[in-house]
């Protein structure tokens, strides 16, 4: 093309023949230049939709939690009993707490129930029950070996598990003292108080993890319980992995890890 350029060129008077094989010169360039410019664009129309997905999966996500766990629990006892009178004592406020707490832990129970046949998430529950293992392991000051992980158990005391039932019971003992018969502003209050709930499960968690007593273990015992859903014993592959990651976060000073 270069070649018929310049012929072509050389037919042209004096200075146009120039000035045309400059602009054919520059012809890919320019293409070039577009192509790129249209990359970029298409890119960030790319991460503008993603962003958009994100913020529409993250409202979806709150309106199906909100819905699974604070209005269906308050509509099924609702229809069971009927509403709380004004005179309502702490008692029969504490009731419907109990009553829908069981409702949201049961919700929860049949959905890990459900999805831990789904052959991705079993592999993630093994990966769980590697992690426990290791981590016991650890806390015993043995060798992180695939040998000596593989003996440990797979149910711990401080797992997230067992965080989510400890908040669930928080919040069923604190449900007794909102005495408020409005249902939405029942749920409003509900909501305002899941940092205290949330804090009070996490020191929960934290002293199951100091100490070992009887106590302790009926503090443990629902999220153990809910950890023969959550983890599964794992493949010695996922073992070392859970060793490598594990590895990688111990602090130089072991007193960092005390709980």
């Amino acid at each position: 093309m270069t070649e018929a350029a310049e012929v072509k060129a050389e037919d042209l008077p004096e200075g146009e023949g120039e000035e045309a094989t400059e602009s054919l010169e520059e012809a890919p360039k320019a293409e070039e230049k577009a192509e790129k410019e249209n990359k970029k664009s298409d890119k960030k129309s790319g991460s503008n939709e993603m962003g958009i997905i994100m913020v529409v999966s993250v409202v979806l996500a709150l309106v199906l939690v909100i819905g699974l766990f604070v209005f269906l629990p308050e509509f099924i006892y609702n229809l069971v009993f009927g509403e709380l009178s004004v005179r309502a004592t702490y008692l029969d406020h504490l009731g419907r707490s109990a009553f829908t707490g069981v409702i949201k832990l049961a919700i929860l129970v049949l959905y890990m129930w459900g999805v831990s046949f789904m052959k991705d998430i079993r592999r993630t529950f093994m990966y769980h029950g590697a992690e426990h293992k290791t981590i016991f392991c650890y806390e015993q000051g043995l060798e992180l070996t695939v040998e000596n992980v593989r003996k440990q158990k797979r149910f711990h005391p401080r797992c997230g598990t067992s965080f989510i039932v400890l908040v669930v019971l928080v919040g069923i003992l604190l449900g007794g003292f909102i005495q408020i018969d409005h249902v939405l502003l029942r749920t409003l209050v509900r909501i305002i108080l899941v940092p205290l709930i949330i804090g009070i499960g996490y020191e929960l968690i934290k002293f199951a993890g100091r100490h070992d007593n009887i106590i302790t273990k009926i503090i443990s015992a629902p999220g153990v319980w809910l950890q023969h859903i959550t983890t599964k014993e794992p493949e010695d592959s996922m073992i070392e992995c859970a060793i490598k990651a594990l590895t990688e976060v111990i602090p130089e000073d072991k007193e960092k890890d005390n709980w």
